[in-house]
C-alpha cells in the first residue's frame, strides 16, 4: 500500500495536468491552476524538509570534528543568521533599508561575484584542455573560439584584411552553427524531459519512492 498509493496518485495528478493541453474548456484550466497552486504549497512544505535534512546531515559532523567540518558549521551559522534576519529584519532583499537588504546586498552579492570570479579561471583552464587540436572536432572548436574571441576586443578589429570580417563571421557562427546546436540540445533535453514524465507516470521510474 505504501508503494501502491503514490504510485496511483501520481498516475492520476499526471493523467490529468497533461489533459489540459487537449482540452480547451475553461473550467479545466482553472482546475489545473487549482492544482498548481497546492503544487507549489508542497514545494514549501519540500524546502522545510529540506532544511531539516540538512541540519541533520551537518551537525553531527561538526559536532564529530569530521573534514572540513569548519565550513559546515559556517553553513549552518549563515544559514539561522539569514533565516532570523529575514523573519525579523524584512520581507526580501528588495525591502530597501532592511537588515535582510543590507545581508544580501553586502555580504551575498560579494560573495557570489568572488565564486564567480574564481570560476573564470576554472574556466580558462577546461577551455585550454578543450582546445587542443587532437581531432577534428576539437580543431573546429578551436578555430571557431580564436575567431570569436577575437571579433569581440578592439584588437580583432585592427588587424589588417580580416578585421572588417571578423566581427561579421562571427555573428554568422553565434546565429547559425551555435544556435542550431543549442536547439538540438534543447530538443534533446525535452525529449528526455518527456520520457522521464512519461515513466513517472507510468509507474515504470520508482526513485522518487525510494526505490530502485
Amino acid at each position: 500500500m505504501r508503494t501502491t498509493l503514490p504510485l496511483v496518485i501520481t498516475f492520476l495528478v499526471g493523467i490529468f495536468m497533461v489533459l489540459e493541453y487537449f482540452i480547451p474548456h475553461w473550467r479545466y484550466h482553472v482546475w489545473t491552476a487549482e492544482f498548481l497552486e497546492w503544487g507549489l504549497i508542497l514545494a514549501a512544505g519540500a524546502y522545510i524538509l529540506g532544511l531539516t535534512n540538512l541540519v541533520q546531515v551537518n551537525v553531527p559532523k561538526v559536532v564529530r570534528r569530521d573534514p572540513d567540518w569548519g565550513y559546515k558549521a559556517a553553513m549552518i551559522v549563515a544559514l539561522f543568521v539569514t533565516l532570523i534576519i529575514g523573519f525579523v529584519g524584512g520581507q526580501g532583499r528588495h525591502d530597501k533599508g532592511s537588515a535582510y537588504a543590507w545581508l544580501f546586498e553586502f555580504v551575498f552579492t560579494p560573495l557570489n561575484a568572488t565564486m564567480f570570479g574564481l570560476l573564470a579561471f576554472y574556466i580558462a583552464s577546461a577551455a585550454f584542455r578543450a582546445f587542443r587540436a587532437r581531432n577534428v572536432e576539437a580543431t573546429v572548436l578551436l578555430v571557431a573560439a580564436c575567431i570569436v574571441m577575437l571579433a569581440r576586443v578592439p584588437m580583432g578589429e585592427g588587424l589588417p584584411i580580416v578585421g572588417d570580417y571578423l566581427p561579421q563571421f562571427m555573428n554568422w557562427i553565434m546565429d547559425v552553427p551555435n544556435i542550431a546546436a543549442r536547439r538540438s540540445i534543447f530538443i534533446g533535453a525535452a525529449l528526455g524531459a518527456v520520457a522521464t514524465g512519461l515513466r513517472v507516470i507510468l509507474g515504470l521510474e520508482r526513485s522518487h519512492l525510494g526505490g530502485d
